[in-house]
């Protein structure tokens, strides 16, 4: 019993983590994006937008999907020029 207990509990953890599954940022809630955007057929997971200090992605999604990150929340921006070990950083307008 406490073996299916614990599977569960680590299979919520996992969908909870992962959250919704998309093909376009339509799929996704306010305040979201859809990232995974490898190829257009293929599903990706809803994120939530980037806050500052977090790593982002600037470009626009080719393929429905951003590719790892989403874009800043509003009031910020997605600075090229912010890098902290490689990652593209959100930060104040």
């Amino acid at each position: 019993m406490k073996t299916l207990l614990l599977c569960f509990v680590g299979v919520l953890c996992v969908v909870v983590t992962f959250g919704e599954s998309c093909f376009s940022q339509e799929d996704c809630k306010d305040g979201e994006c859809c990232t995974g955007g490898i190829t257009p057929w293929l599903k990706g997971r809803c994120k939530n937008l980037a806050e500052e200090g977090e790593s982002c992605d600037p470009g626009s999604p080719s393929t429905g999907k951003y590719f790892l990150n989403c874009p800043c929340r509003s009031g910020l921006i997605c600075d090229d020029s912010v890098k902290v070990m490689g990652s593209i950083k959100c930060i104040r307008k």
